[in-house]
């Protein structure tokens, strides 16, 4: 079932945050802190009796 409706109006704020986001570049410490949390995240989906601080201990141990 299909109900008609009319386009939300974007706020201009949501607009003005969308282009910063688009625009933005990551910084190494922001694309090392993105790649921690994609590989902790997996860990504890693959392990879920995992804490997350042994999580970040496995992490930790790896990246040396």
């Amino acid at each position: 079932m299909h109900l008609p409706s009319a386009p939300i109006p974007m706020s201009p704020e949501l607009t003005r945050l969308l282009r910063l986001a688009r625009d933005h570049k990551m910084s190494p410490e922001e694309r090392e802190a993105q790649r921690q949390s994609w590989v902790i995240g997996e860990m504890m989906l693959e392990h879920p009796e995992m804490t997350r601080e042994r999580a970040l201990e496995i992490y930790r141990e790896a990246r040396k």
